[in-house]
């Protein structure tokens, strides 16, 4: 009679991974099709520069003037971490109309403005595109649409 409920058990476990597995959604943050910085939205641009020119962090004071993780038009999506104690164990987006969340694949440290415009976003290619120097002209992002 035990081994049976252990089966169950185990069977109930193993049936619940596969389902939460399946309808999780990811972001592989490598992949999508790569657009130059020139090739973004005007008003894409225009944000981001304008950002990095106005981007201030100062040691000396409490003055910190940074960019957002996630910049939005005509869209709301919400940067997610989810963390243990001091460490980060995922990253994610949710977007805040139908509380849709997907999940970062791989490093856990994606580089960031990922910029939305609806349904479409933006992920840089790599860290410190954005400074406080301005936007590399050279810059590539990731774009993939998601659903």
């Amino acid at each position: 009679m035990k081994v049976k409920k252990i089966h169950i058990a185990i069977a109930t476990a193993i049936l619940s991974l596969i389902v939460i597995a399946g309808c999780s959604r990811s972001i592989d943050y490598n992949d999508g099709e790569p657009v130059m910085f020139s090739e973004l939205p005007k008003e894409v641009q225009d944000t981001l520069i304008w950002w990095g020119e106005h981007t201030i962090v100062s040691v000396g004071d409490t003055v910190v003037v940074e960019l957002d993780d996630v910049v939005c038009f005509d869209s709301d999506y919400t940067f997610l971490r989810s963390t243990l104690g001091p460490w980060i164990t995922s990253r994610g987006l949710r977007r805040n109309r139908d509380g849709k969340e997907w999940k970062f694949n791989g490093n856990l440290n994606v580089p960031t403005p990922i910029v939305t415009i609806g349904d479409t976003i933006y992920i840089p290619s790599g860290y410190n595109l954005v400074t406080c120097g301005g936007v590399n002209p050279d810059a590539v992002f990731y774009r993939q649409t998601l659903n």
